[in-house]
């Protein structure tokens, strides 16, 4: 058996990885010349900047941030320092636990809300806000998790479904809010509480390395042209495999000759984000990462690099990405110019040496109410002609690096018993 797969992005990369510790043959096709996809880092001036926007190693999985921090090579180990800007402040992330920075009268505002919202009747949620509202009240969507959101999303959250939701955002803890509010130290989002990063190379030191490992089977500059699909297998380029496994994005697959789908790839809805890097010099918060719900201010998060690894910047000097999010027609055309604006508005003076901005079509899986009606119709059409999808748009869904990981392992798993 042979397998062929679409794309060396992480996913891509990873299944090759583990069905070559299996010792299946296998085949990775690569339209551009290097691997990583949003992984790539790019250097500019002696700066690093990852252009697929802030990613990080973690997991509530032991077994598979161990398998990634091994991977990755030597890390940086972070216990995360992340803020939200809100008004004209930096109060601690996630929202919840940063409370007590606010007012007394807000803080008073908040947190009745958020107890008699405890004992409301609740139903499934079916939209995003819904979802939002159950967990935690009317006041903190109100405030902070609305208005972000629906900066990111570009939607209202009532058009949103939330399925993707309930492993990213886990419930609240009603002890940690109340400890939060009088101003006892909270952390939430544990498992993303201790990070890792690569010391050199940016975050396509991880993808890179996996390339390493499985080289001679990545095929890089190298389209799928053709798909023909037979009753034992599915040929690609003229090769003949077991079957396609495909990481690219689905509306870039159902292009390929000869993959028939109809109209339902024209259904699936997605953001683009532009990522601004920016090397700099001047003092800068020691901070991660930072949020940015206010919508007058064209970056929804920021990226201090140079606080994941020093090696992402000169001595001292600091690295920067913006990411905005923007639907695909919607392309900011001043974006350098509006990210050093922003930062300007937001408390961040800096002289900026270099600037390059990149932009990703494909980003955030949009999850509408749609979503359930056509994306498993497509998949099952797709594996009629012995197509399978990974990947958070390979398989149309939104994941996390160590649930890209997971499932590449659990694929490869199910590969080995078709043999």
């Amino acid at each position: 058996m042979k397998i062929a797969i679409a794309g060396a992005g992480l996913a891509g990369l990873s299944l090759g990885y583990n069905l070559e510790n299996k010792r299946i043959k296998f085949d990775i096709f690569e339209k551009d010349s290097r691997v990583g996809g949003l992984l790539k880092t790019e250097e500019r001036d002696g700066f690093l900047f990852d252009r697929g926007g802030s990613h990080i190693i973690f997991s509530k999985n032991d077994e598979i941030l161990r398998e990634l921090v091994n991977i990755a090579g030597p890390v940086v180990m972070h216990r995360r320092r992340t803020v939200i800007r809100y008004r004209d402040s930096w109060i601690k992330y996630p929202f919840e636990n940063g409370i007590f920075a606010l007012p007394p009268e807000e803080r008073y505002e908040i947190l009745l809300d958020f107890v008699n919202n405890l004992s409301r009747e609740k139903k499934r949620p079916e939209t995003l806000r819904e979802f939002f509202l159950q967990l935690f009240g009317e006041k903190i969507v109100d405030k902070y998790i609305g208005p972000y959101n629906e900066k990111i999303w570009k939607r209202s959250l009532n058009e949103l479904a939330m399925a993707w939701s309930e492993d990213r955002i886990p419930q609240p803890p009603v002890e940690d809010v109340l400890r939060a509010a009088v101003g006892i130290e909270t952390e939430g989002y544990l498992h993303q509480l201790r990070f890792f990063y690569p010391l050199h190379g940016g975050i396509e030191t991880l993808a890179r390395n996996i390339y390493g490992l499985i080289k001679e089977r990545v095929n890089l500059s190298t389209d799928i042209r053709k798909i023909k699909y037979h009753e034992e297998g599915i040929d690609v380029n003229g090769s003949f495999y077991r079957l396609l496994v495909s990481s690219i994005p689905l509306p870039e697959l159902a292009k390929i000759d000869g993959v028939n789908t109809g109209d339902l790839a024209k259904k699936l809805d997605y953001n683009s984000v532009t990522v601004v890097g920016l090397g700099v010099r001047g003092k800068l918060p020691d901070f991660h990462w930072a949020y940015i719900p206010d919508k007058d201010i064209i970056f929804h998060r920021l990226a201090f690099l140079n606080n994941y690894s020093p090696n992402m910047a000169p001595p001292n000097k600091a690295t920067i990405i913006a990411e905005i999010s923007h639907r695909p027609e919607e392309e900011p055309k001043d974006a350098i110019d509006e990210t050093i604006l922003g930062l300007e508005r937001i408390g961040i003076h800096v002289e900026v040496e270099t600037a390059e901005k990149w932009v990703n079509k494909y980003a955030y899986v949009i999850t509408n109410k749609e979503y359930f009606k056509y994306v498993p119709k497509l998949r099952r059409k797709l594996k009629e002609m012995h197509i399978f999808t990974l990947g958070r748009h390979g398989n149309w869904e939104y994941l996390n690096m160590d649930a890209v990981w997971e499932r590449a392992k659990n694929m490869a798993h199910t590969l080995e018993r078709l043999e």
